[in-house]
């Protein structure tokens, strides 16, 4: 059994976004265009990153420009860093975190590593850097210990996901000795440079460290171990979604020039010691670092190493740890959409994509709906992100929507837009362009094959051709008779009609078809009378060329008929049928025995009578047709007759009357009176020489007024 079109449609649209869909997870696993999904996790941070839901405990001390102006260069005496805790820990901060390293001994003084050991040791709340390597180092095994955390492994593999390094640098002694806990400060950007992400702990001969943000965490949430899982670490009451690869992904509020973090400069810092210390009132209130956690870096150019971030190129690293530690205490870092997310939003976008392309009619609705999914997806994505720190995929599953989009578009072009234009081919040169496109945005509104319609139909033809053309030269002929023909065809168009057909000098029209138009009827009679007037003005321009006078009779009429396209397989037209088009012929040559120009039928007549000025003309049975039917003249528009045109219908009017009741003698009068007024009227010159003859040789008691055509 074969199926149905919209059936067919709705089967090839399934199929196309299926087949996207599966290359889109195909791609996905095989890591080709990671990099594109990471940029688009970019773009949210850089657009929606939003410094106040930045925690307001975590503060910096940078070792800035001004610091090195007003201390020298660096690296500075160790005795310093001692100075800088010392008045940290007076001021109440909660934790002290040194990003930077303490691998070797101080090159001016053992005395100053010992006073900063002091001071660090005195603090109790110190956490300094350590720096993972390539060969192993030795160490006491209490300090190693003190180095490392322990880990409750909560799932079966966990363990496996954590990178081992063969050694670890960690502080010189007296510092490592001193320090409340270390943490790694290695880095890991994503293949294209940027840092999105870091590993919160990592293994190295034998134990298990963690890195300095997750050291400073697990201090403040007060947890003795870490529990970790395959998608998640536990430090205390915080609970940390993981990556698969074990990584935690790092929600940007901001960076250090935007103001995110408080930072106070170092040397104001050492200034405020001092002070402290003579009894002076401090440069910098202590109840600014009370209960903080407080970094202490360098930020002064050529002292520390810039990394790249979504948000900036020139990041300093320590910005990474806070903003780490920042999400770890709040509960506030990127988590991954789970797999199945990304397969159930990609396979909806690829078949919503492909059925809105392929089912919808209307390119504008189309275009419309495809973008508006697209557009809801992303906002989706973004309030995912922004509400729920939920990192959705948007590479993927928009790039999947564009390629359906692309394939659906030359499936369509390829098949449908193959058909359309076809059929475009058929009705552009002979249709108003109006219509051609009504019909292109709904061409399941025309059956082809044959359907049953009121229609009108018009035919028009140039009077004597024969003898024009033996006047004319064959060239000179040919370009009359296009110009004739192309202005009768511009004013078919203008009114929504279709040009069926030329008939040598001749044309037949349709109006209502394809498409139905409720007018079709007054629309094919104006432009029957705006033809006769273009005609009269193409005349003079003719006759100025020398060129004969040309005289178009038009017939029009109105019935059920058959349209469709018809013919054979190998060659097929577009047209009508029935006995309505028979009749619209006839009553174009019915004009020569009238010496009219335009004659309607019956029906036209009933359905264009408010909207145009006629006259009845005849009771006629045409040839070939034994049911007599009343023949209109059109005149002109409804309210376009003039005053003496008027008065000539009138009286050729009471004439008719007089006529159908026999009274001859009367009849003869009303259209002598007629013609008295337009000697060229031709339908009262007809029924004055019938009134004669028939007062002449009266007819037969069962004369019923018809007048036969014999002819065509």
């Amino acid at each position: 059994m074969e199926l149905s079109k919209p059936v067919k449609k709705r089967l090839a649209a399934t199929a196309v976004g299926l087949a996207v869909f599966l290359l889109a997870v195909a791609i996905h696993r095989s890591g080709l265009l990671e990099i594109a999904e990471l940029k688009t996790l970019d773009h949210r941070y850089y657009r929606y990153a939003d410094p106040a839901k930045a925690g307001k405990d975590i503060v910096l001390v940078a070792v800035d420009e001004a610091s090195l102006e007003a201390f020298g260069r660096w690296p500075w005496p160790r005795d310093r860093h001692g100075y800088v805790v010392h008045y940290l820990k007076e001021a109440g901060a909660k934790a002290i975190v040194f990003d930077i390293l303490f691998l070797e001994p101080d090159e001016d003084s053992e005395e100053f590593d010992q006073t900063f050991a002091e001071e660090v040791r005195a603090a109790g709340n110190v956490f300094l850097p350590i720096l993972f390597q390539d060969s192993p180092q030795s160490f006491p095994p209490e300090l190693l210990s003190k180095a490392g955390i322990p880990v409750e492994d909560k799932a079966s593999g966990s363990a496996a996901l954590l990178q081992n390094y063969p050694g670890v640098k960690l502080p010189i002694p007296p510092l490592a000795e001193a320090a409340r806990g270390f943490g790694f400060i290695n880095l890991f950007p994503d293949e294209d440079g940027t840092a999105r992400r870091i590993p919160l702990l990592a293994q190295a001969q034998k134990a298990t460290f963690p890195q300095i943000s997750a050291a400073v965490a697990r201090y403040v949430l007060g947890a003795d171990r870490a529990e970790r899982g395959l998608r998640w670490l536990r430090l205390g009451q915080a609970t940390i979604p993981l990556t698969s690869q074990g990584d935690m992904v790092i929600d940007w509020h901001g960076t250090l020039e935007g103001k995110t973090y408080p930072s106070y400069s170092m040397g104001a810092v050492l200034r405020s010691f001092a002070e402290m210390r003579n009894g002076e009132r401090p440069f910098l209130d202590p109840a600014l670092f009370k209960d903080k956690i407080v970094f202490v870096a360098t930020t002064a150019a050529g002292t520390y190493e810039l990394r790249v971030t979504p948000l900036s190129p020139f990041t300093p690293g320590v910005l990474i740890h806070m903003a780490a530690l920042d999400n770890m205490l709040r509960g506030r870092s990127m988590q991954p959409a789970p797999y199945w997310v990304f397969a159930l939003a990609t396979l909806a976008l690829c078949l919503g994509t492909a059925w809105s392309f392929m089912l919808l009619q209307r390119q504008t609705l189309k275009l419309a709906l495809i973008a508006g999914i697209a557009m809801a997806y992303y906002g989706l994505a973004v309030h995912a992100f922004t509400s729920h720190g939920l990192w959705l995929e948007l590479a993927f599953p928009e790039g999947a929507l564009a390629v359906t989009f692309a394939i659906t578009a030359t499936v369509e072009y390829l098949t449908e837009g193959r058909q359309r234009r076809q059929l475009r081919a058929v009705f552009d040169k002979y249709m108003a362009a109006e219509v051609v496109e009504e019909i292109m945005r709904n061409p399941e509104g025309i059956t082809l094959g044959g359907e049953k319609k009121e229609l009108t139909v018009s035919f028009s033809d140039i009077a004597g051709f024969t003898t024009i053309s033996e006047k004319l030269e064959p060239e000179a002929l040919v370009e009359l008779l296009n110009q004739y023909l192309s202005a009768m065809t511009d004013i078919i168009l203008k009114h929504r009609g279709n040009v069926n057909k030329y008939l040598g000098d001749g044309i037949m029209a349709i109006f209502g078809a394809p498409r139905g138009d409720p007018n079709h009827a007054t629309l094919a009679c104006y432009a029957a009378l705006d033809s006769q007037v273009e005609l009269a003005r193409l005349r003079e321009e003719w006759k100025a060329q020398g060129h004969p006078e040309i005289v178009a009779r038009i017939g029009i009429n109105s019935g059920p008929l058959v349209v469709g396209n018809m013919g054979s397989q190998a060659r097929m037209e577009y047209t009508v049928m029935g006995d309505s088009v028979n009749l619209a012929s006839r009553l174009e040559g019915a004009n020569k025995f009238y010496d009219t120009l335009i004659l309607l039928g019956p029906r036209t007549y009933e359905l264009t009578k408010r909207d145009i000025e006629a006259r009845e003309v005849d009771l006629l049975r045409v040839k070939g047709k034994r049911e007599p039917v009343v023949v209109y003249e059109l005149l002109a528009r409804k309210g376009g007759l003039g005053p003496e045109k008027h008065r000539v219908v009138e009286a050729y009017l009471d004439g008719l009357a007089s006529y159908k009741r026999r009274d001859f003698a009367q009849a003869k009068l009303k259209f002598e009176e007629a013609l008295a007024l337009d000697p060229s009227d031709g339908p009262s010159k007809v029924y004055r020489a019938r009134a004669e003859t028939c007062l002449a040789t009266p007819p037969p008691s069962d004369w019923d007024g018809v007048y036969e055509l014999k002819s065509k």
